[in-house]
């Protein structure tokens, strides 16, 4: 264990020790080549709390570590990015517990071409067929080495081209990603008067995968394509796009080896006008989970990218409950409706309100193939964010959520649904420019589940560089249990700085409707992120 420790200090060390040697030689880029770049850690120390049954990891203590550098010199660029996990925190898969340089890349960019070799993240339309991309705070890179070409020979046309294989874990996927992506823009063809009062695109995109199948089935297929067309059209302030979707046959684990088809369809439209403003997506899918692995369990690695449409709610009791997209099937609108209220005049001392109307509907399609039909509820989320600015100083939130959420789907098992009511106020106070106070009450009522969840948020910022905060969840009429914690933040250049203490609920976490689960824990959070160029 003492041995363990030490490789882990003097690795850590040896990571900050070359950041701070970059940063002093990257500071001042010199023409025409400089470099830029970024080192982010976060460590945790666990501790024992049998009271939210934290089960403590082998290593108390979990480290993330990632260092980026990038060098532009004219035309070209490259780069790498070194990872540590010392081991991984908790949450994360264990098979990250290494440390390697896992991307590299050599670009050129010209004009009309782009070429990029070695590990590059890339996306189709709106990803549903294809998408390579990072989020570390859920721990997934599914970076594709190969090849990247783009080439864009007129102003209305653009060709991408993508050959390579995806990153798992600190592997590589036993599987070939390739494909192609096409953009027309109709109304920068030729001479059309039109092009600068209405924006119309056309897009198409081809990806396919291929990995190899040895089994005893004849017809079981070792190549899957997947195709996309998509349209979007502008106009001043309104807007309209619509995306279809096919996939071939992809008998894998997530739709239990069937030789059924994916399909799906994505509509957007919005508004802006006045006062107001509306937003309205419509997305129905159909065995569309789309692997770089058919069998593959642990580290996922998804070719495509299916994010949850519904609002990202930005509160302690308004994460407890969150949807977890179901590509195998569901059908489901999101709405916004935003409304300017009242009389703006900053001399007279009206600032008027903004008001946010937001409804997510999500179920199942039933036994029918038809992409509209609608079947047993998975997930509804009605708000309304009413925001005012009574003075200079002073402004107050206010939310209120209706919320129905199936957690046997969503989360998997038995379970009974969860029907509940939100409120939520906010508000915060500037003492001064640089000096600002800001206070949360929280409250969800549910007879379901775990019961009724309280929290409280107080938070104190000496902008630019401190920031103080105090949260506390508090779980009663099931475990009685509070989940309290205490930190803060300093910020200097391009340098944050984060330590806090507290209890973490074990649940699902959530970036960009992408989740992991994240086991209960007690202890200290150290971050820091460090940027430089």
């Amino acid at each position: 264990m003492l041995r363990k420790s030490s490789i882990m200090k003097k690795t850590v060390l040896l990571l900050l020790a070359f950041v701070s040697i970059i940063r002093i030689t990257g500071q001042e880029p010199q023409k025409p080549g400089y470099l830029s770049g970024s080192f982010e850690t976060l460590t945790q120390v666990y501790l024992s709390d049998t009271t939210i049954n934290a089960l403590l990891p082998q290593d108390r203590v979990g480290s993330n570590n990632y260092l980026k550098l990038d060098y532009y010199y004219k035309s070209f660029s490259g780069g790498i990015q070194i990872e540590s996990y010392l081991p991984s925190v908790a949450g994360y898969p264990v098979v990250l517990n290494e440390t390697s340089v896992i991307n590299r890349y050599f670009k050129y960019t010209g004009e009309k071409l782009s070429v990029q070799v070695g590990d590059f993240y890339e996306q189709f339309g709106s990803g549903l067929v294809f998408r390579s991309w990072e989020n570390r705070q859920i721990g997934i890179n599914n970076a594709v080495e190969g090849v990247n070409i783009q080439v864009n020979p007129t102003d209305f046309f653009r060709l991408k081209a993508i050959y390579g294989r995806q990153r798992k874990g600190f592997e590589h996927s036993a599987s070939n990603v390739r494909g192609i992506d096409a953009t027309l823009d109709l109304m920068q063809s030729g001479e059309n008067d039109m092009k600068e009062k209405l924006s119309a695109q056309l897009g198409f995109s081809y990806v396919s995968r291929y990995q190899e199948y040895t089994g005893p089935e004849l017809s079981f297929p070792s190549t899957v394509n997947a195709y996309s067309a998509r349209m979007d059209l502008f106009r001043g302030a309104f807007s309209l796009s619509g995306e279809y979707l096919f996939k071939s046959k992809d008998p894998q684990i997530d739709n239990s080896y069937s030789m059924a088809t994916g399909t799906g369809i994505l509509i957007n439209g919005s508004m802006a006008m006045n006062r107001v403003g509306m937003t309205l997506t419509f997305r129905s899918l159909r065995n569309m989970s789309y692997r770089g692995e058919r069998d593959a369990t642990g580290v996922l690695v998804p070719v495509n990218y299916i994010p949850a449409l519904t609002k990202h709610h930005e509160y302690l009791v308004t994460n407890i409950y969150v949807y977890n997209p179901q590509p195998s099937g569901e059908t489901g609108i999101q709405a916004d409706i935003f409304l300017k209220l009242g009389k703006v005049s900053v001399r007279e001392g009206k600032f008027g309100s903004d008001l946010d109307i937001n409804l997510a509907w999500y179920g199942g399609q039933g036994k029918t193939s038809n992409l509209f039909s609608y079947g047993n509820n998975y997930f509804r989320d009605a708000s309304i964010e009413w925001k005012k600015k009574w003075t200079k100083k002073l402004r107050t939130t206010m939310q209120l959520q209706y919320l129905f959420y199936n957690k046997s789907v969503i989360e998997g098992g038995i379970h009974e649904n969860v029907s509940a009511n939100t409120v939520v106020i906010s508000t915060i106070y500037n003492f001064r420019e640089t000096t600002s106070f800001h206070i949360e009450l929280q409250h969800l009522c549910t007879k379901n589940d775990q019961k009724n969840w309280a929290a409280f948020l107080a938070e104190i910022s000496f902008a630019p560089e401190w920031s103080f905060f105090l949260t506390d969840l508090y779980n009663y009429g099931q475990t009685d249990t509070h989940y309290p914690t205490i930190g803060g933040n300093y910020s200097f250049g391009g340098n944050r700085f984060s330590l806090s203490y507290g209890r973490q609920r074990a649940g699902l976490f959530c970036v960009g409707g992408i989740c992991r689960y994240v086991p209960a824990a007690t202890g200290f959070s150290v971050s820091f992120i460090s940027t430089f160029n």
